[in-house]
C-alpha cells in the first residue's frame, strides 16, 4: 500500500513538473534581472612599470647605488643586468625566406641524418661567409603521408641583418643545404 501511495505521488509530482514545462508562457518574466558585475568597470591586472620600460643605458643620471645580497643556493650562477641588455636583445628576428626539400616518398632515418648533417653544414658555411646577427633556421616536416618525405626550412635573421644581407645568407645557406645533402644520398648509396 505504501508502495502505490509514493508511487501515484511520483507521478504527480513528474506531471505537475512536465506541465509546467509545457506552458512557457505562464511564467513570470516581468521582474527584471541585473547581470551586471559589479566590479565590472574596474581593472583586475595592477600594471606597474618594469625595469625595461627605461633602459639604463641612456640615462644621463649616474646610477643609484644598487643594494647587495648574498645569493641564495639556487643561485649559483652570474647573470647580466637586464637593463644594460635593453639594446642588445632589442632587434626583432625575422624570417627572410622558406624552402621546402624534398627527401623522397620513402625517407627514413637515414635520410633525415644526412639532410641534419646538410643543414648543420650550411648553417656553419653561411655563418662565416656573411656573418649575419641573429642568424638561425627553423625546420618543419610537411609531408602528408610520410612525415620526413618534405621538410620545410625557415631562414630567420635579425631585422637589421635581414636588409643587409638577409637575400644572400637565405640563398646561399639553401643552396649549400641542396648541394651537400645530395653529395651525403650519393656517398651512402
Amino acid at each position: 500500500m505504501k508502495t502505490r501511495l509514493f508511487l501515484v505521488l511520483l507521478a504527480g509530482i513528474v506531471l505537475a513538473g512536465c506541465s509546467a514545462l509545457q506552458r512557457p508562457y505562464n511564467w513570470d518574466v516581468s521582474a527584471a534581472t541585473d547581470f551586471a558585475h559589479p566590479n565590472a568597470n574596474h581593472a583586475y591586472y595592477e600594471f606597474t612599470s618594469s625595469p625595461l620600460d627605461k633602459p639604463s643605458v641612456l640615462d644621463e643620471k649616474p646610477p643609484l647605488a644598487e643594494p647587495s645580497y648574498e645569493l641564495g643556493s639556487d643561485e649559483d650562477f652570474t647573470a647580466e643586468n637586464i637593463e644594460s641588455a635593453y639594446g642588445t636583445y632589442g632587434d626583432v628576428v625575422v624570417t627572410v625566406a622558406s624552402h621546402k626539400f624534398k627527401l623522397g616518398e620513402a625517407a627514413s632515418r637515414k635520410e633525415m641524418a644526412a639532410f641534419q648533417t646538410a643543414l648543420d653544414t650550411a648553417y656553419s658555411v653561411a655563418l662565416k661567409e656573411y656573418h649575419p646577427s641573429g642568424f638561425t633556421y627553423a625546420m618543419s616536416s610537411v609531408g602528408a603521408v610520410n612525415p620526413l618525405s618534405d621538410i620545410e626550412v625557415a631562414c630567420k635573421l635579425s631585422e637589421r641583418s635581414a636588409n643587409q644581407v638577409g637575400q644572400t645568407t637565405c640563398t646561399s645557406f639553401f643552396n649549400t643545404v641542396s648541394r651537400r645533402y645530395s653529395q651525403l644520398i650519393k656517398g651512402t648509396k
